[in-house]
């Protein structure tokens, strides 16, 4: 395990994309219900009358919000997911840059 330590903060790059991984999993893991349960969020009207076909129109439009705030959700797992990637690459870069201006051999 290759650690930077600044000053007591360390950071593993190693466990940074083990977390990037996971997020990764868990935003497919998300998609994936969302999509499969689908269905179960449209509400068919009771019956024909006016309340029951509204009430229905009701739920299908917080279904649909719901839906659209979760599909927000799962986008905003995966952008942190490629942000740490990035973040992480970046640092490894630096500290590679960095060592080699001191002459030194790279940490990361």
């Amino acid at each position: 395990m290759v650690t930077s330590d600044f000053g007591g903060v360390q950071f593993d790059p190693a466990a940074a994309a083990n977390a990037a991984a996971q997020l990764d999993g868990l935003a497919g893991r998300l998609a994936g219900d969302l999509q499969n349960e689908q269905m179960k969020l449209t509400a068919a009207p009771a019956g024909a009358d006016e309340v029951s076909v509204r009430a229905a129109q009701t739920l299908d439009a917080v279904a649909e919000s719901f839906r659209n705030s979760a599909d927000a959700g799962v986008l905003e797992v995966r952008k942190l997911a490629a942000t740490l990637r990035v973040q992480s690459s970046r640092l490894g870069q630096l500290d590679t840059d960095n060592a080699a201006d001191f002459g030194g051999a790279a940490t990361v």
